[in-house]
């Protein structure tokens, strides 16, 4: 499976105004051209997975608005299950799949998402094991393709386990700060160079509203 981050960031790699934010005051400085290549590329791929805090915030459908019939598979992973069942991932005809962990069983709330005609799967004891995961994806659910658009905790744990081959990055001409702001990867971090994850740069293209830049995975 090829998995592609695909984020908007500051200069300084933030996602959002604050801890808690929503990452759509971000997406103001776009043009609706800028909006509609983010939506292409969601036509392109067939999964699309982000982070429970970002259905919390934003609340999004992550559909492709350009294209009729292209909708990639939504993924959401939540260690805990504990997802708004009146969020629009759940409440639309889309398809969605719900990811948790044995310590987050809920049969009773299984059986809920499922009753909207969601799928819900186990993939790891007490935090998700995405190697596991896209090997259910790929081999149950024919997902080649998965584009990430998640916060920095998720980033951090796909990093981690090694599964990102490719990252594009719109990044704007602003400047955020901010401590405790959400980066694009941000989790426990690396103390020791040799275990940061590698990239190569492929592509770094001016725009007028941002920086398209594209990294793939040193083998």
């Amino acid at each position: 499976m090829k998995t592609t981050i695909f984020s908007q960031i500051s200069i300084d790699g933030k996602l959002t105004m604050g801890a808690g934010n929503s990452s759509k005051e971000l997406f103001s400085l776009f043009s609706s051209e800028d909006m509609e290549f983010i939506h292409l590329f969601r036509g392109n791929v067939q999964g699309i997975m982000v982070g429970k805090n970002t259905i919390l915030t934003d609340n999004p459908f992550l559909t492709n608005r350009y294209e009729e019939n292209k909708n990639p598979i939504r993924i959401i992973p939540t260690t805990t299950l504990d997802i708004p069942l009146d969020s629009n991932v759940l409440s639309d005809e889309g398809r969605t799949i719900i990811v948790t962990t044995e310590k987050g069983r809920d049969e009773y709330k299984i059986r809920q998402i499922r009753e909207r005609g969601k799928e819900c799967l186990i993939c790891g004891e007490d935090k998700v094991d995405f190697v596991e995961l896209e090997r259910q994806l790929e081999d149950n659910f024919g997902i080649t393709s998965l584009m990430v658009e998640g916060g920095g905790f998720l980033n951090w744990h796909i990093f981690d386990q090694d599964i990102v081959d490719e990252i594009i990055l719109m990044q704007l001409p602003i400047i955020i700060g901010g401590s405790t702001n959400i980066t694009l990867v941000d989790g426990d971090g690396y103390q020791q160079l040799c275990f940061a994850k590698k990239f190569k740069v492929v592509e770094i293209q001016p725009k007028d509203n941002y920086t398209l830049m594209r990294y793939k995975k040193v083998i």
